[in-house]
């Protein structure tokens, strides 16, 4: 999975951007084929703004947070990310389980 990490209107210390990484690198256990991340820290007037973009095969999973403080929106956005991610793979399934198809049992006996 490739990382990156953005700091509009700020910079970012590297505590924060190792806390980040952290949290993106638990990803991995809720779906094994996310190819890129982009997490986009912003500031507004009071608020921290965390967005992040997770590119899975065939989609975009956008997430946007705001906090005070950047760890929290960080928490916040996470929390949300999995969640949506946890959907996709269930949509995944529900796909697959609909697409096999019954085939007809026959009976040795009968012929």
């Amino acid at each position: 999975m490739k990382i990156r990490i953005t700091a509009r209107h700020q910079k970012m210390s590297p505590k924060v951007k190792a806390y980040i990484e952290e949290k993106l690198e638990k990803l991995d256990r809720y779906h094994d084929h996310i190819i890129d991340c982009e997490v986009i820290v912003d500031k507004e007037k009071l608020k921290e703004v965390v967005e992040v973009n997770v590119k899975v095969f065939g989609k975009v999973i956008n997430v946007k947070a705001k906090d005070a403080d950047v760890t929290k929106a960080t928490d916040l956005a996470m929390d949300k990310l999995e969640s949506q991610i946890k959907k996709f793979n269930d949509k995944i399934k529900d796909k697959k389980k609909k697409s096999v198809k019954k085939m007809p049992i026959i009976d040795e006996d009968e012929e």
